[in-house]
């Protein structure tokens, strides 16, 4: 979902949906917040995940794996984009425990899998340096509230599809056309609470 879309006070309550990534390390310290019956959006990312070690190239064992975690763990896989070096997920679960339990064994799986990694011998034999860790950071998750939340990551979804089969021009256009629908819609959402005097969704 295109963040630039949204209102700075709306950012603020998105923000403290999510965890992970990159880009909120200094929050490691804190409970990953999540809702049991709520459908989230997952990403695991690796920078080292190209050529021979890119998801993409290794889109069977992925797909399989994350199949396989999901039944174990009754984890609902709604929707899935694997972009060679960051994986996509929406995904809803019952059981909060279970779902931790889903992010971590995947992603040690993944990466023992694709860099042939094992005991006694880890990625790249080159921990001195920090080189061994193969994924950017914790996974990211981030709870979706609203339907038009929902709407939004669709759109983000499918234009990741297109980049990937298409090239980015491709996935640029395509969002240009779905941000500017999301936003006529939060419009017409806007102008149909106030004329019938109920609070913004």
């Amino acid at each position: 979902m295109q963040l630039d879309l949204i209102p700075q006070k709306d950012l603020r309550v998105i923000k403290a949906r999510c965890f992970g990534g990159s880009s909120l390390k200094k929050r490691r310290k804190v409970a990953r917040p999540l809702r049991e019956g709520l459908v989230h959006h997952v990403v695991f990312k690796s920078k080292k995940a190209q050529g021979k070690l890119s998801f993409y190239t290794h889109k069977k064992l992925v797909k399989s794996l994350i199949d396989e975690r999901a039944r174990k763990y009754f984890i609902e896989i709604l929707d899935f984009v694997n972009m060679g070096n960051h994986l996509h997920l929406k995904v809803r679960f019952k059981d909060r425990k279970r779902f931790q339990n889903f992010l971590r064994t995947f992603a040690a799986m993944l990466a023992r899998k694709i860099t042939g990694a094992h005991r006694g011998k880890s990625f790249g034999q080159r921990r001195q340096q920090g080189q061994s860790k193969f994924w950017d950071g914790l996974v990211f998750t981030r709870i979706l509230t609203s339907k038009f939340e929902e709407l939004g990551l669709k759109g983000y979804f499918e234009g990741n599809y297109r980049q990937r089969e298409l090239g980015y021009s491709e996935r640029e256009i395509y969002l240009k056309r779905w941000n500017q629908f999301l936003y006529r819609l939060r419009q017409r959402r806007a102008l149909v609470n106030v004329i019938t005097g109920e609070p913004p969704a």
